[in-house]
């Protein structure tokens, strides 16, 4: 039961809906709750004690230090090195090494005005974003974008760029190649044909200059593209993939961001070297205009088990532990709390909503009546309090209930009553809508998953069998299970992760998507995703939309959802200028270790070593 605990609250999706695979430690037996009031934590030798309260004081103002080597971890190696390979969700190396056109404003988030969490997998909304790559950007139409590439970037210090300069003809190439190259996410996600404009036979990313980069869409699409453009495309050097070929080979990675990978040991580690070159300065704090980054070295090992991270942390062999990554469960957060007081930590629901897609043009789950009375026949609160550590986390798709979307998000009791009732326990009324739909001994059907996913399938299997549905698993090897989710191929049933941070994205529902996997064509949601879409360039518009269209997509069933349990990072008390972020951008993991520094004299305070 543990280990699907853990893969379902770490199931993420990142476009591509990864499954976190590693296995959990031993459950311990307490939850924990956040803390109140932060504290800062003193080391294990000195004990606290009682003080009688004073005046508060002014806090002591820490300037920041450059120098010495940020490590983490992650559970297995990088699949490939060049995100034209796949998706970027498995070369996360890239997000050290290289950047993108635009993304999240670090000084809108904890170091800054507070603005922004930058825990989640969503494009930053137009008041959150900065221009990366490109500084700036012109609107001259709502299909057409004019985009002004900074000047005096350079790319790493490595043949065959040799620290030359980026222009816009390394845009136009890196973008044209990501949507032209069979083997690339963007290829399949949004085909080029479907969405822009045909240049020459490819999409409409043309340089009007050394330093201009324009792009046409079709009518209405510019909305769909502009994200993957701006915030999920990492911008690559044009004569380094035509001398290489691609840049799958690890020694071949050169791009303008703050690290350079110098070394990668499969099984073992990765390490980056700080960009002596690099461009970005700290946008705000006692840092305020230093150069970035501030680390010499960011080493990352590789650690499949679970019970080896934790105790890397608590030992201090590594500096963090969390992210999309290596999240904790509350239970294994309870244990490293308790024997780690000197760890600071984030409580927090993460993107990803672990879904039972079952597949609408297809009987009987094309009937609304079963998808409802399935829907009725699990009690989630149950799963949530005993499997979950009693989360409330319980309607968590399409829109998260977290502060970025206090304005769309529409808790359980504010929903119509027939809609309330899909998310209660009811086995009586389910028996009497599946009888109604004409199942009245019920129907055998199943479902393709993997190991992962089978003690809380068998949960469900359980529920369903008490109203007459016979649930069989068919259990795959993941390969197997993940190549028949991305061609649709199962028969009934199907196990994945759905995002619920891009809601304006209808990626579960549009007709044509990737993740559509429930099969869904419908004429008032697609014309809901349509008008979302055009309104792009009127952000508040389309949050009323939004919240407008989220009663009639839940009262559809058209996915059953389960509750989200909360997870933890943790990071040592010498990692400053860092309050649990974990992405500034669409699947831009990792982009905040430029803006870490490290104490290296608590470091050896507290551990003998610097």
């Amino acid at each position: 039961m543990k280990k699907a605990i853990w893969l379902l609250v770490s199931c993420l999706m990142v476009a591509a809906l990864l499954l976190a695979s590693c296995a959990p430690a031993t459950p311990t037996e307490e939850k924990p709750t956040t803390p109140t009031t932060p504290t800062t934590p003193t080391t294990p030798t000195t004990p606290t004690k009682p003080t009688t309260p004073t005046a508060p004081t002014t806090p002591t103002v820490v300037k920041p230090q450059y120098g010495g080597a940020y490590v983490d971890c992650m559970p297995t190696d990088p699949t490939i090195f060049d995100d034209a390979m796949g998706h970027v969700y498995w070369a996360w190396t890239v997000q050290l090494t290289n950047e993108e056109l635009i993304g999240g404003d670090w000084a809108k988030g904890p170091a800054g005005t507070g603005e922004a969490s930058w825990l989640y997998v969503m494009p930053p909304p137009a008041n959150l974003r900065i221009g990366e790559l490109a500084e700036s950007f012109e609107v001259l139409g709502p299909d057409q974008v004019v985009f002004h590439i900074r000047k005096g970037v350079r790319w790493h210090n490595k043949p065959p760029t040799n620290g030359r300069e980026m222009t816009a003809e390394d845009i136009v190439f890196s973008l044209n190649r990501l949507w032209t190259k069979p083997t690339s996410y963007h290829v399949g996600a949004y085909p080029w044909k479907d969405n822009f404009e045909d240049l020459n036979g490819g999409p409409w990313i043309k340089a009007l200059d050394k330093w201009t980069v324009e792009v046409k869409t079709k009518t209405g699409n510019m909305g769909k593209v502009f994200p993957m453009l701006t915030d999920h495309s990492k911008i690559v050097p044009q004569d380094a993939v035509e001398k290489y070929g691609d840049l799958n080979d690890w020694r071949n990675a050169i791009g303008t961001g703050p690290f350079m990978l110098v070394d990668y040991i499969a099984g073992s580690s990765m390490t980056f070297e700080k960009n002596p070159n690099y461009w970005d300065t700290d946008p705000c704090g006692p840092g305020e205009g230093n150069r970035l980054p501030y680390v010499d070295i960011v080493k990352r090992l590789v650690i499949p088990d679970a019970s080896t991270r934790l105790a890397a942390v608590r030992t201090g062999k590594i500096d963090f532990l969390g992210g999309y990554y290596t999240s904790q469960t509350w239970e294994d957060a309870a244990s490293l709390i308790k024997t780690s007081p000197q760890l600071k930590y984030k409580e927090y629901t993460p993107s990803g909503t672990t879904i039972l897609f079952w597949r609408i043009d297809r009987k009987p789950f094309s009937d609304k009546q079963v998808r409802r009375a399935l829907s009725m026949a699990v009690d989630r609160q149950e799963i949530a309090d005993t499997l979950y550590g009693g989360t409330d986390a319980i309607l968590t798709w399409p829109v998260l209930d977290i502060p970025e979307f206090a304005d769309i998000y529409i808790p359980i009791d504010q929903l119509p009553q027939s809609t309330q009732e899909i998310y209660q326990y009811n086995p009586e009324k389910a028996k009497q809508l599946l009888a109604e739909a004409g199942y009245p001994n019920g129907f055998k059907t199943n479902i393709v998953t993997y190991s992962g996913y089978v003690d809380l399938l068998s949960v469900v299997k359980d529920y369903w069998s008490k109203v007459g549905v016979d649930l069989e698993l068919l259990v795959k090897e993941y390969a197997v299970y993940s190549s028949i989710g991305a061609a649709k191929t199962f028969d009934a049933c199907f196990m994945w992760g759905a995002n619920n941070t891009i809601p304006f994205r209808f990626v579960e529902s549009r007709p044509g998507s990737l993740l559509n996997r429930s099969m869904i064509d419908d004429p008032v949601m697609n014309e809901a995703y349509a008008k979302i879409t055009e309104a792009y360039w009127d952000e508040p518009l389309q949050r009323v939309l939004m919240k407008e269209a989220l009663p009639y997509i839940l009262d559809q069933a058209y996915e059953f959802q389960f509750p989200v349990a909360s997870v933890y990072e943790f990071w040592q008390p010498w990692v400053k200028n860092y309050d649990g972020e974990i992405m500034m951008g669409y699947a831009d993991w990792d982009t905040w270790h430029r803006y870490i520094w490290l104490d290296l004299d608590l470091k050896e305070e507290m551990t003998g070593k610097r």
